[in-house]
């Protein structure tokens, strides 16, 4: 007897996801974390490694999208390919440390040997292979689709037919930006990454990241014990700080409003530090963009802002969020150093560990409130997550940026509306 396995009814993600509430199960369906990964981390952009990381020939960084594990090296040519970490013969990973440099990719299995451009160009007793056998067609298999914006690398495993740039829209200032903190508008991200395990959907993680509502409920000690971070007025909710829904699932906290609102003191975005203190950055800043120029991008800083759907611009910390399973996520996390400031790049080192090092003040806080979230979702009522603070307070800029105070929901609002229209497209159309 022939069996017939059941055809899975489709999801409506429209119905899930409303424009002020939430279905609960968003955060525990396999089935929704299965979709997530085909039509997000496969079927979009996901940023995959900065080309700071590899600087070398030979250099390599091994990284995980989706379900998919990837390795981005360094070819002699000086480009960056990025593979699919797995050898064509019998399938076995090919490098398994996180990051490395390798003069060819030899698998450990049976010793197949790839260029970095990954070609095939040795095996053993290659005579004993069939007449047909082609060493020309038989190399590393290369990701669909890879661009990059400032640095910052990003892959499409299944071809959608919108270019990185599309993908990016308006995002792209917020990695200008960044970049703009360097006198010579380039950064570094060589300091390595700090991996925690989130026991949290990693959704949560993305909205958690450009939210100003948690702030004194979850980090308390934090405003208790930092004297600079309890006084900054955007931890109140008459703050002039914003959040910001860039569209595309791109969000941001305008900390910036803020700091212009608060007067022309620089540096309030890393802990206040008297400009004395950096002078060569400060003139570098100067030499390179003109004083006035310099002095508004001292004042306003880094964004603090979430990428769809994997990359958070945190400041002075890169993070990126990678799923596991329906309740588990891996965080990581690296501090940004700006080529030409390195008075600046030691203290952005020790506020990334005091912040997000094992024994940090934010990131203990974040893993707990996730790891209570998810519990709590777990639980069968009520079946509905309320997402509507200030949703009739919005206002909408001429260039489309939704703007809302602090503590509003606009943010996580905006990344559920791309992913609703991510997730509801039919199979072979572009979101």
């Amino acid at each position: 007897m022939n069996m017939i396995a059941p055809v899975q009814a489709r999801i409506d993600y429209r119905h899930l996801v409303q424009d002020g509430r939430l279905h609960g199960s968003l955060y525990t369906d396999p089935a929704i974390f299965s979709d997530e990964m085909e039509r997000i981390f496969h079927g979009g952009w996901s940023f995959v490694a900065h080309d700071s990381e590899i600087p070398n020939s030979g250099d390599f960084v091994v990284r995980r999208v989706g379900t998919q594990t990837l390795l981005a090296v360094r070819r002699k040519d000086g480009e960056i390919g990025i593979y699919y970490n797995r050898c064509p013969h019998r399938g076995a990973s090919l490098c398994q440390s996180a990051s490395g440099n390798r003069s060819r990719i030899t698998c450990p299995y049976h010793a197949w040997t790839f260029a970095l451009d990954g070609r095939l160009i040795g095996l053993p007793d290659e005579d004993a292979y069939p007449a047909d056998f082609s060493k020309a067609d038989s190399g590393l298999s290369p990701v669909a689709r890879q661009d990059s914006y400032g640095g910052f690398i990003f892959v499409n495993l299944v071809p959608n037919g919108i270019s990185l740039v599309d993908h990016l829209g308006r995002a792209t200032d917020l990695i200008d930006n960044l970049l703009a903190l360097s006198p010579t508008g380039r950064i570094r991200l060589t300091a390595g990454w700090m991996k925690h395990k989130m026991r949290s959907n990693w959704k949560m993680i993305v909205e958690n990241q450009v939210d100003g509502y948690h702030a004194h409920a979850v980090h308390g000690s934090l405003i208790t014990a930092n004297r600079v971070f309890a006084t900054v007025r955007d931890r109140k909710p008459t703050s002039p700080t914003r959040v910001r829904d860039f569209g595309k699932g791109h969000t941001d906290i305008d900390h910036p409003s803020d700091y212009r609102a608060a007067g022309d003191k620089l540096f309030r975005w890393t802990g206040g530090i008297a400009p004395e203190r950096l002078p060569n950055y400060v003139k570098a800043m100067n030499d390179a963009y003109g004083e006035a120029e310099a002095t508004r991008l001292l004042i306003e800083g880094p964004p603090h802002s979430m990428l769809f759907p994997n990359l958070s611009l945190a400041e002075m910390n890169i993070m990126v969020i990678e799923p596991i399973s329906p309740t588990e996520s891996v965080q990581y996390t690296c501090p940004v150093f700006l080529d030409g400031a390195d008075e600046l790049n030691e203290r952005t080192l020790r506020r990334c560990e005091g912040a997000m090092g094992p024994a940090g003040f934010l990131i203990a806080d974040d893993a707990e409130i996730g790891e209570h979230t998810q519990q709590g979702v777990s639980n069968r009522e009520p079946e509905w997550i309320i997402l509507s603070r200030g949703l009739d307070k919005e206002i909408v800029q001429p260039d489309g940026v939704r703007l809302a105070g602090l503590m509003d929901e606009t943010s996580q609002r905006g990344f559920w509306k791309h992913y609703r229209e991510v997730m509801s497209v039919a199979d072979g159309d572009a979101a």
